[in-house]
Order: structure tokens, then C-alpha cells, then sequence
């Protein structure tokens, strides 16, 4: 079996977000991240069998996936009566900030929702994955949906070395809106240049009407931030190098001062809500729902429930590049789960894992649920979506991106704290005019630069 051996040292996150009561007793008994010995991320031996010994599988996950792991963990158990799956919920961003005292600690969870690997793998908290790709055969299925959750010898660069992480789906980004209104501003189809986009944004405030919802308290501006940096860049390159570690990679770049200075431009122009900073991913969809907004960027997790409250007035469209017949682009990322080194049930989590990507009926909830097209083997059947419905709308999307090769991940995950400490609030400061364009770009590679030399 391949064997990888990690430095040991330890990094702080830049920010710790206040935590929930439940989390209190776990933490307590946590120690520092990097405690176990150098070659523990790599099984000696692994084993796909599930055994006759009653077994209990901890999944931890944030809170809006819990529905789904509940479903996947109930068709799980019936396949395997000897297993209970425990799905526990938490905050995205408290997970995301705590995840690596919540896995080095003893009361260690077998399957845990990551955002981002930070320095999990440098510190040998995660299980390699390699020994278990080959025991299912997982190494024989498009390795493209794999690439984001591989981790280089250094334990920091992504898109190459070992498997770190799987998971039942992929999110992807693009913009909703809102037909109806659409049409009393004229748009009849979706724009097709950014130019076209934005003026959509100016007649619907000319008609009165709100022209985006985003919820800029936990991070929506970053998806059209990332989009108008991909335009103004020319292609997926640079920020998939930064997103990836790649050594050297620097985001602070004239295309990320001009997307910052056109998405403050759109809140100074009234194209965003007044109160923008204190709208979080619960209230922007269910306002946006109720016909507040044009349009909407955020992510494909949302079309199941779009598709119920929008009352058959929501489309999507993937968001336009720059001029006409340039690629279009979008930020995707697996809904990754990984199984900590310390994680007392290793072979069963694996078990899970595969079920999950493989499993038609497993593969349909992903899509129900959540909206995520799953991956899995090339063969696997597609999981059905209403034809014409917005959930089909997001689906078909996602095979444009695949055959353009327009997805790239999101820079909310190129570090453990980049989104929570970062750039919720430099997105924050910047449609508030807080700070400027150029001083937003410098921030951003600063805050990346210093976690990486923690």
C-alpha cells in the first residue's frame, strides 16, 4: 500500500468563530491537530467487507446537508442491517473553522464534510484514500471529479497525489431569475455577454424593481466575484492555481482589482439590496422566492427548493462571459467527505462512501435533495430530473461545463479560513465602500499568503 509521510506542524486559523453549545463538550476533550504518528493517514490494510459486529457510523456534515446524509444513511442501513449511521448537523462556517480540533481529538467523527483540506493533510489528520480507490475500483472512473480532493507530498498543493476525499455530488454556480419579471424588463432570454447582463441589472432598476438578491452575510458576493475574475482574467487558470496551492500563485492581479471594483460599482448603483451584509443563504433564496430580485447568483443546491416556492417562475442560466462566443465558466466543487485518521471505523466509512457515488437510488436523493449531479463511474445511470424543470435546468449546465471545461473550484476553499475570514468580510468592507478595489485584491493574497506560512 502507498505510504506518505507528512511534516508535523501546527497552524492556528486566523479566526475562530464563536461555537455552538453542542460543540462544547467535544472540544473540551480535543487535543492540538498533528498527533498522530507519521504513516497513520495510510491503512496497512483495508478490508471491503462489512462484518457481522454491530457497528455505528458518526457522520458530521453541515447543517442544510443533513436531510440528505439522514436519507443516505437510512438506504445504507437497510443494505447493511448491522450498521447505524448517526448524521450530526453543524453551522458551515463553524464546521469549517473547528474541523480540526473536532477531528484530533477522541470523540472523532468517521465521515466528516470539509469545505477545504487546509493543513488536514499536512498534519496527518486525514485517511488516504488511495488503498480504498483501488479496493472498489474508483481509480477506473473519470478522474476529473477527483482532482480537487488530491493532495501533493507537501500536503498542501491540490490537483495531484493522494486521494484525500469523495463525495455523493457536485455544487455548481451560475444565476437565477425570476421569468416574470424578467419579462417586464424585456429579457427574453438569458444575456449572453456581461455587458448584456448588466444592463438587464440598470432596466430593472429603472423599473423599479430590485435587480439582484445575494446574501452577502455568509459569502454569496464571492460567486459573482469569482465569475467577473474569471471574465476579466480570460480563462479558469490563475484562480485554479491559487485555489489549488499551487506554489507561487498570486490572485492579486488587475482581473481581480476590476472584478472588485465592478461588483462595488453594482452596490453603489443600487443593483444589490440595501441591507446586502445582513442577508444570509436562508433568507436570499426564500426572498428571491417571493419575487424580490431579478436575479439571483448562488449555487445548483438550491433548485430543489427554487423549484417548490418560486411558483414555476424561476429559471438559470450560467453566468455570461465577457464577450459573445467566449467559454463560459462556473465554480464547482464535490460536496467532499473525508474520513479522519483517527476515526474508529475506516472500512465502514469507505463502505459509505462508495454506496453513496454508486447507488442509483442513493444518487437519485443527491439529485433530489440537494440539486448536485452526482459523479461515479462513467457508465452510471443518470439519476431522472422532470424534464423542463429548473433541478433539470442546473443538470444540464453542469454536462455544458464538463464538455467545456469551464469548472473550476471555488476560491472560498483554497484555505481553511478563506472564506469565514476573508471573504466574507473584505466582500463585506468592499460593497460598503469601506475599502477600495486595489486594497480588497491585496488583502485577499495577503490573508492566503500568511495562513500558508503558518
Amino acid at each position: 500500500m502507498p505510504t506518505t509521510t507528512l511534516s508535523r506542524r501546527s497552524r492556528r486559523p486566523a479566526h475562530r468563530a464563536a461555537l455552538p453549545v453542542a460543540l462544547v463538550a467535544l472540544l473540551a476533550s480535543c487535543g492540538a491537530p498533528g498527533a498522530q504518528s507519521p504513516l497513520s493517514d495510510t491503512p496497512e490494510s483495508v478490508s471491503t467487507s462489512i462484518g457481522d459486529t454491530p457497528v455505528t457510523l458518526q457522520v458530521l456534515v453541515s447543517t442544510p446537508d443533513v436531510a440528505l446524509y439522514e436519507k443516505l444513511g437510512q438506504a445504507f442501513q437497510d443494505e447493511h442491517p448491522t450498521v447505524t449511521v448517526q448524521v450530526t448537523g453543524e453551522d458551515f462556517n463553524n464546521l469549517t473553522t473547528n474541523v480540526p480540533r473536532l477531528i484530533s481529538g477522541t470523540e472523532v467523527p468517521d465521515l466528516v464534510r470539509l469545505a477545504s483540506f487546509g493543513n488536514l493533510v499536512e498534519d496527518g489528520l486525514l485517511t488516504n484514500l488511495d488503498p480504498y480507490a483501488e479496493a472498489y475500483g474508483w481509480t477506473e472512473w473519470p478522474q476529473s471529479q477527483f482532482a480537487s480532493t488530491r493532495v501533493g507530498e507537501d500536503g498542501r498543493q491540490r490537483g495531484t497525489g493522494h486521494l484525500y476525499g469523495a463525495g455523493p455530488g457536485f455544487g455548481l454556480t451560475g444565476v437565477y431569475y425570476n421569468t416574470a419579471l424578467a419579462a417586464r424588463i424585456g429579457m427574453t432570454e438569458p444575456p449572453a455577454t456581461l455587458d448584456a447582463f448588466e444592463e438587464s441589472l440598470q432596466k430593472a432598476k429603472d423599473a423599479g424593481l430590485l435587480p439582484m438578491m445575494v446574501n452577502g452575510k455568509d459569502g454569496g458576493l464571492a460567486y459573482p466575484l469569482q465569475n467577473l475574475q474569471m471574465n476579466y482574467a480570460g480563462g479558469t487558470q490563475v484562480v485554479q492555481d491559487w485555489n489549488y496551492n499551487t506554489p507561487g500563485a498570486n490572485i492579486d492581479t488587475p482581473a481581480l482589482v476590476d472584478a472588485a471594483a465592478t461588483l462595488q460599482r453594482w452596490g453603489q448603483e443600487g443593483y444589490l439590496p440595501a441591507d446586502v451584509n445582513s442577508i444570509d443563504q436562508t433568507q436570499a433564496p426564500a426572498r428571491f422566492a417571493e419575487g424580490e430580485g431579478v436575479f439571483f447568483p448562488s449555487g445548483n443546491w438550491q433548485a430543489p427548493t427554487l423549484q417548490e416556492t418560486g411558483k414555476g417562475e424561476i429559471g438559470f442560466f450560467l453566468f455570461p462571459p465577457e464577450k459573445a462566443g467566449d467559454p463560459v465558466t462556473a465554480m464547482t466543487a464535490a460536496g467532499v467527505l473525508a474520513i479522519p485518521t483517527k476515526a474508529a471505523q475506516r472500512d465502514v466509512a469507505a463502505a459509505f462512501l462508495d454506496f453513496i457515488q454508486t447507488d442509483p437510488g442513493a444518487r437519485q436523493s443527491t439529485l433530489d435533495l440537494l440539486g448536485l449531479p452526482p459523479g461515479g463511474p462513467a457508465d452510471a445511470p443518470a439519476p431522472d430530473s422532470e424534464p423542463g424543470s429548473l433541478v433539470a435546468g442546473t443538470v444540464e449546465s453542469f454536462q455544458t461545463l464538463l464538455e467545456s471545461d469551464g469548472l473550476v473550484d471555488f476560491m472560498s476553499n483554497s484555505t481553511a479560513s478563506m472564506h469565514a475570514s476573508t471573504l466574507i468580510p473584505q466582500t463585506q468592507l468592499l460593497v460598503s465602500g469601506k475599502t477600495s478595489p486595489a486594497e480588497f485584491s491585496a488583502a485577499i493574497q495577503a490573508d492566503y499568503e500568511n495562513e500558508a506560512e503558518e
